[in-house]
């Protein structure tokens, strides 16, 4: 689809899905057709993969040790194995957060998880984006929270709570894009197109494997750009679904912070790349200094100070606004100013859980020493 007409329907179809929640709060993801479709190619899939396992262990085995049903069970076995139901792994960390490390943290986390209805996640990570995540990994569907300290640095304490909010809502709710009907059909294509994605290079001495390769190469490069199209179509039928997984994240994030917290936060979510180059200028500064970047960080404090900087010498509302253009097929987050522009639409909200400026200062304490790396982080990232 050409650039500008995908442009476009994203427009048209993030417009439609703000229509149908704007005054109203969603409750939680509902089954959709595009859901549904994701779902049955998931079965379809899973299915032929076991079919093509059974066929070729029978290949393999029906005649052993034959070798002509050996060499064509088994690189079908390869294939199957290759093409297996997997689930998102969790991923390596850059540290992952204890109880006894941040107590204060974590007695807000117990009580945000109380208020949304839920259970704490197997594991609080931390790491040096600006961002956070929450997801399930595995058969087990173990939980991670990942916080990314320089977005939660410079955070109001209410802020916080609507992010930690908005991230336990995606526990609450699920995530329709990333469940274990859904992520065959999603993954399937990606794995399909490294199978067949041909060499760079002719590597075979041999002259009849060259001549093979290079006759292979074309049906190769079309398969491989077959299956990233249909990989691109799926991404893009589960990135509605995501979205709309969001906006009722967004919704418990204002059930538990209040409406101007979480507004707040969606408007800071809109220029997060001006605010990340806020922290990193900020952190240079502090970095400039060897021994207090060594022994007297400043910790999330310089950061807040340049972020409020920043907001004081520009329009943030008017940046909001503009970031509403920014919408793609293929993006699983609505546009934050369309975000920012819902929450207001929704019936005002007094927070349930608040958070004080007191035990906000006593968390930015525990997390103080890995604000410091994360600084460190955010430096040579932007360097």
């Amino acid at each position: 689809m050409p650039g500008g007409c995908s442009k476009k329907l994203a427009l048209r179809l993030d417009a439609a899905q703000y229509a149908a929640y704007e005054g109203t709060p969603p409750t939680r993801p509902q089954w959709t057709a595009a859901r549904a479709a994701l779902a049955a190619i998931s079965v379809v899939l899973v299915a032929s993969v076991a079919a093509l396992a059974m066929f070729s262990v029978w290949l393999v085995t029906r005649d052993f040790p034959s070798f002509f049903p050996i060499v064509a069970g088994v690189p079908l076995l390869l294939v199957a194995w290759a093409l297996r139901p997997r689930l998102w792994s969790p991923e390596d960390v850059w540290h992952e957060l204890h109880r006894d490390d941040a107590p204060v943290l974590f007695a807000l986390l117990d009580r945000v998880a109380a208020a949304a209805g839920t259970r704490l996640p197997d594991r609080i990570a931390l790491d040096a984006e600006f961002n956070a995540s929450a997801g399930a990994h595995g058969w087990l569907r173990r939980r991670t929270l990942t916080i990314g300290l320089p977005l939660f640095g410079v955070l109001s304490p209410q802020q916080r709570v609507a992010l930690l909010g908005h991230e336990f809502g995606h526990f609450v709710n699920g995530d329709p894009s990333r469940g274990l009907l859904t992520e065959p059909a999603v993954r399937t294509p990606l794995i399909l197109a490294d199978l067949v994605r041909p060499s760079d290079s002719f590597v075979s001495d041999n002259l009849l494997s060259q001549l093979a390769e290079r006759a292979l190469w074309p049906f190769q490069v079309l398969l491989e750009k077959l299956f990233v199209a249909l990989a691109i179509g799926v991404m893009a039928v589960a990135s509605r679904d995501h979205q709309r997984a969001e906006y009722c994240a967004d919704a418990l994030a204002v059930r538990l912070a209040g409406s101007a917290a979480t507004a707040a936060l969606m408007t800071d979510l809109t220029t997060g790349e001006q605010l990340r180059g806020a922290i990193a200028a900020a952190e240079r500064g502090t970095q400039a200094n060897a021994e207090t970047a060594r022994r007297n960080h400043p910790g999330a404090a310089r950061w807040r100070e340049a972020v409020n900087a920043w907001r004081a010498s520009v329009d943030v509302e008017a940046a909001a606004e503009k970031s509403i253009a920014e919408s793609s097929l293929w993006r699983e987050h609505p546009p934050a100013g369309l975000r920012a522009r819902i929450v207001r639409s929704w019936p005002h909200t007094d927070p349930s859980v608040v958070l004080s400026d007191a035990d906000s200062a006593r968390i930015d304490a525990e997390l103080h020493r890995f604000y410091a790396r994360a600084g460190r982080d955010v430096v040579w990232s932007a360097a």
